[in-house]
């Protein structure tokens, strides 16, 4: 029992350190991650003391991008856009595409010793200008006559997250399975959509009732439609009626 007891905290006491050692490496390893918006700015800080900085260089794709003693290289691809500041090394790049997603890698010395490289990894991504398309693909009543079921779709173009707000509860995923009672009255689902630096939303209410033997569905219709429809409604009558 007692050699059981010894290997068991001398496994932990190994796992621990493990765990310890990898999240040093981590750590140490200085890598961060910065996400834009296609055209907007980054400016890329080492975080690093500057004092006796005897070399300092930026790197980017394989290509030196930027350095201490020749500021922006004119083989950078980002030549006409970027800045490098000296005192700090922070590099600036303007306008941003989405080619320009990739790891920026900061190297440098101090008094000719070399110390660790930190890269940062940047990631443009285009910002959700469209509303997600939410459809009602299957509602039924159950037999009982005082539940409805639901079933919903959220659907968007480009790399998203899918996220589901009914009330207080919240799921991910695409589809959107739920059982409501009468009591429950109208109720509003929402499915937004987002990235890392836009979201768009999009909602429908529906209600469960006894109408039809089935549930009664009311859509939220965005104002402007609702005047267009009613415009043409009225003038389409109004020249009817003149033709009479």
């Amino acid at each position: 029992m007692v050699g059981g007891r010894c290997y068991g905290i001398f496994m932990h006491s190994i796992v621990l350190l493990l765990w310890v050692c990898l999240h040093y490496v981590e750590a140490s390893s200085g890598k961060h991650i910065i996400h834009r918006k296609v055209g907007e700015t980054v400016e890329l800080s080492p975080g690093l003391p500057t004092e006796c900085v005897t070399a300092a260089t930026w790197k980017y794709g394989g290509i030196t991008v930027a350095g201490k003693d020749v500021g922006v290289s004119k083989k950078s691809p980002f030549k006409d856009r970027s800045e490098l500041n000296l005192t700090d090394f922070t590099l600036t790049v303007r306008k941003l595409i989405l080619q320009d997603s990739g790891d920026f890698i900061f190297v440098s010395d101090v008094n000719y010793e070399h110390r660790p490289a930190v890269t940062i990894t940047l990631q443009v991504h285009e910002p959700i200008t469209k509303q997600p398309l939410l459809k009602i693909l299957n509602f039924s009543r159950e037999a009982s006559n005082k539940f409805c079921t639901v079933l919903l779709e959220c659907s968007s173009t480009g790399n998203v997250t899918f996220n589901w707000t009914v009330g207080s509860q919240t799921q991910t995923g695409p589809r959107l399975h739920h059982i409501m009672k009468e009591e429950d009255g109208e109720i509003t689902f929402t499915c937004t959509v987002s990235n890392h630096v836009s979201e768009k939303s999009a909602l429908e209410t529906i209600k469960c009732s006894k109408d039809n033997g089935m549930c009664s569905m009311i859509v939220v219709l965005n104002p402007c439609i609702f005047f267009f429809f009613f415009f043409f409604f009225f003038t389409f009558n109004h020249i009817f009626r003149d033709h009479n």
